[in-house]
């Protein structure tokens, strides 16, 4: 054995031997790594950007949806140039979405976003304006004149607009929650498993945020984004089982 090779060995048993003794030095180590390191998932996935720019974004400074990291990665290597999308909600996730589909259709509440947002929008993407609390609200999607394969609900009203949206869906439409782990929203969760549609939810940390946040996507059988049933029509209430089990442990996450 070379010289370099036994003074790593002894180092290594050195290195091994506080990390039992002193395991707290180890932990904050690793804690300091994930603020300092180039390699690190909070400097890579642009965490620090957002916080800095007070927005999600990409490390480059891309908008994001203000999701968690997981449901953006399964939905842009998901969704297609040939979908539509109806969103409840705007701002970065419009410019995003518009993207990576053909068409997004955004609906906001606040009047300086909307005309903020207006003014920034790619060509196949548009927003339209309902204060909160008027009854055009949820019902906006109606008015398009047509179906939707994705509806987003992520502002106002969201368990109205979840049941009402359902409608609104091609045979193969998805419909994604953002915060689903709020125990608000689970008559719209109940809703739409009565519906016959199975839930596929993502946990994990957004952009700026320091807790796990929950989005669902709540699918039937050939849906837009090809995922698998999995559970059969009949499996609904094992689905709604599974849901309770994992909304018990991160119900009370809030952004």
């Amino acid at each position: 054995m070379g010289e370099k090779s036994a003074l790593y060995l002894s180092f290594k048993s050195f290195r091994n031997s506080l990390r039992r003794w002193i395991p707290g030095v180890f932990v904050l180590g690793k804690g300091l790594s994930l603020f300092y390191s180039k390699r690190s998932i909070l400097r890579e996935s642009g965490y620090f950007k957002s916080v800095a720019l007070k927005r999600p974004c990409r490390l480059d400074g891309s908008p994001i949806p203000w999701m968690n990291y997981g449901a953006i990665n399964f939905l842009e290597e998901r969704l297609g140039s040939d979908l539509d999308i109806f969103e409840y909600g705007s701002v970065n996730s419009t410019i995003f979405f518009a993207g990576l589909v053909n068409s997004v259709t955004s609906l906001e509440c606040d009047h300086g976003w909307y005309e903020y947002v207006k003014g920034i929008l790619p060509s196949n993407a548009s927003v339209l304006f309902c204060p909160i609390g008027d009854s055009a609200y949820v019902g906006s999607i109606a008015e398009q004149d047509k179906k939707f394969d994705v509806v987003i609900v992520d502002a106002e009203e969201r368990v109205i607009c979840m049941l009402n949206g359902a409608d609104f869906l091609t045979d193969r439409g998805v419909i994604l929650l953002d915060d689903a782990a709020r125990p608000v929203y689970r008559e719209g969760v109940d809703g739409l498993l009565a519906k016959g549609f199975r839930v596929l939810p993502f946990d994990g940390m957004k952009a700026g945020g320091i807790n796990i946040y929950r989005t669902s996507i709540f699918y039937r059988d050939n849906n837009c984004l090809g995922i698998w049933p999995g559970l059969s029509c009949d499996s609904a209430i094992a689905g709604k089982d599974l849901y309770d089990t994992r909304l018990q442990i991160i119900g009370t996450s809030e952004d």
